[in-house]
């Protein structure tokens, strides 16, 4: 029997195996989700599901099978509540035991004769790459102290089960274009018209002090959480010595990702980034072709890691353009497609956390990242370049970054060159984005990049924070979300639609509720210029194409246009018509938040989001 004949056996098998569909491998299968008791003793994980799809929750003793009792609630009357044959711990002193065990360099010097210069890092990482000296207890103590009692660190999550998928990126191959079967056609071929203002560094305005570096994620997100109960993301917190690196140019970049691999690591950028820059930023080339582009302009971010910008001499924040930031790839695992082998490692009855190619716990901040321009495009409509996409990505924290066009605006050229700022797309789930500046760009963001025949990889998934964001004279997506279970809080969307505003700043949509989408927007501020307020709903708020989220919730907003002169924002809900969740579809952010009034968070957000802010 074939592979392909195997997989559509395994699939048939599923359909008359309830151990499978209704609890996890290794659980007992206890009630259904009618508010029944679960009897079970001792302090165990606990599974609510159906289908193959399961979140996870610890507790001790007998527990009440409710959707509320779990960290998303959307599972109907007939999921079924399990617990887990073993007995665990919650404590917090596990916790910090299994921080604590990783090792730690008791000091290391910053100066040329650091430890890391017999590395194949040596010759592409300064040697200010490595921070000055950390003593190995303080770092432990640091980390564990910060995982919050009853919640795991994120970085136990990854294993065997997140394999290092980065050594391909960011090698320039400078192939000529050809044309393929999606349509990158050599005739369309165009170089980036306007190069930036190079802000290169050469030192460390620091002197490799870590300040930010090692925080962790607060708990104010769905970041801190996975289906197998609470988490706190810790990203390259934890690292050792050795795996704090320094970097001033893309080479650099991507040597500390392919030697650190899924290590904890902590990689510090400093001046400005763009791969198309070689030999320590002294040979530019633009990229060649679509090939050129995808995978040497690109880098891939393995998981357990923390990428921050460190402000130069002047200020300045660090600043990468012309590179797509990649989180996860949604691979095929070896079968003939992705879709085919997920469906048969479920199929065989295993969790789907513990499917391969996960890309976890990873923390992004203090940037500022241009979107790249695409070279040659797959269509006229159709660019392939992200600034940064989230594919099989979880428990992802990204929080004061910088996104936008930069200094190649679609207005440049005839035709799309720019595809989204930040696409969170192929069963993401868990991720927040805060205190985030976003600017002058068509398709901001994409929760969920199709409908029906994503039903597989996003239905139950793509749970999002965006929060204390400013969203600055955008054109649409703010964000675009099929499937995702999307909290919205304390946001500023500011737009233009005044006669004679340029294409590359007015405004054409905001929230987008799509298929499947469970939203809940609280205490936004609305300010678009020239617009009649009977026209919000079609604008600042606006689904489109006749699709129905399952859910929407809005209010708490002010609004505000200066149509006719008007200086006064009004309260707004901005329900506009679409339906409240109800039954098992109505859900609570499991978190805790500090939510402003609406018109504190604007001026919160204006002087506070975005890059260059972390010192």
């Amino acid at each position: 029997m074939n592979r392909n004949a195997l997989v559509v056996a395994a699939l048939a098998l599923v359909s008359t195996s309830a151990f499978a569909a209704d609890y996890p491998s290794g659980y007992t299968k206890c009630v259904q989700n009618t508010g029944a008791t679960c009897t079970m003793t001792g302090t165990r994980s606990t599974a609510l599901g159906k289908n193959d799809v399961f979140v996870y929750a610890v507790k001790t003793g007998s527990f009440v099978c409710s959707s509320a009792n779990y960290p998303t609630n959307t599972y109907p009357s007939s999921a079924w509540c399990s617990y887990s044959n073993t007995t665990t711990s919650s404590s917090s002193s596990s916790v910090a035991s299994s921080v604590a065990s990783s090792s730690v360099a008791s000091s290391v010097a910053s100066s040329s004769s650091s430890s890391k210069s017999s590395s194949s890092v040596a010759s592409s990482v300064a040697s200010s790459s490595v921070a000055s000296s950390v003593a190995s207890s303080s770092v432990a103590s640091s980390v564990a102290s910060s995982v919050a009692s009853g919640t795991v660190d994120a970085k136990t999550l990854t294993g065997a089960s997140t394999p290092f998928q980065s050594a391909n990126y960011g090698v320039r191959n400078y192939s000529a274009p050809v044309k393929d079967s999606n349509g990158h056609d050599p005739a369309n071929y165009k170089a980036a018209p306007v190069l930036p203002t190079w802000q290169f560094a050469t030192s460390d305005p620091t002197g490799g002090k870590l300040t930010f570096e090692r925080e962790v994620a607060p708990a104010n997100g769905w970041h801190t959480w996975s289906r197998k109960g609470k988490v706190t993301v810790t990203g390259g917190s934890g690292a050792t010595a050795s795996r704090v690196y320094t970097v001033f140019n893309g080479q650099q970049l991507v040597a500390a990702i392919n030697e650190a691999q899924n290590d904890p690591k902590i990689i510090r950028v400093v001046g400005h980034i763009d791969l198309r820059w070689s030999s320590n930023n002294t040979v530019f080339k633009e990229y060649t072709s679509y090939s050129d582009q995808k995978m040497g302009g690109s880098i891939m971010l393995p998981s357990n890691t923390t990428l921050v910008g460190i402000n130069d001499a002047q200020g300045r924040p660090a600043r990468i353009t012309g590179t797509t930031i990649l989180i996860g790839s949604e691979l095929a695992n070896g079968a003939v497609d992705a879709e085919t082998g997920y469906k048969a490692w479920i199929a065989a009855g295993k969790d789907s956390e513990d499917y391969p190619t996960w890309t976890r716990n990873i923390i992004i901040r203090n940037l500022v990242i241009d979107a790249p321009w695409d070279v040659n495009p797959e269509d006229s409509a159709n660019a392939y370049a992200d600034a940064m996409t989230l594919s099989r990505a979880q428990n992802i924290w990204i929080d004061h970054v910088s996104m936008g066009d930069g200094d190649t605006p679609d207005s440049l050229a005839s035709d799309t060159r720019h595809d989204g700022l930040l696409d969170i797309v192929r069963g993401s789930d868990y991720v927040t984005v805060n205190g985030s500046y976003f600017f002058k760009h068509h398709k901001t963001t994409l929760i969920g990049n199709g409908d029906s025949g994503r039903a597989w990889s996003d239905d139950g998934r793509l749970h999002v924070t965006l929060s204390n964001n400013f969203y600055d004279r955008l054109e649409s997506r703010l964000p675009l979300n099929r499937y995702g279970q999307v909290h919205m809080f304390n946001n500023y969307i500011y737009g233009l639609t005044d006669s004679g505003v340029s294409a590359d700043l007015k405004f054409g949509s905001g929230v987008d509720p799509r298929y499947k989408s469970n939203m809940l927007l609280e205490n936004m501020y609305f300010e678009i210029t020239a617009l009649a307020t009977d026209s919000f709903c079609k604008k600042a708020i606006d689904g489109g194409n006749g699709t129905n989220p399952i859910g929407f919730r809005s209010s708490g907003h002010q609004l505000l246009s200066n149509k006719g002169g008007n200086t006064t924002p009004i309260a707004w809900d901005g329900q506009c018509g679409y339906a409240v969740p109800t039954g098992a579809n109505v859900w609570t952010p499991p978190y805790t938040y500090t939510l402003q009034t609406a018109t504190a968070a604007k001026a919160s957000v204006v002087a506070n989001a975005g890059a260059g802010k972390l010192k």
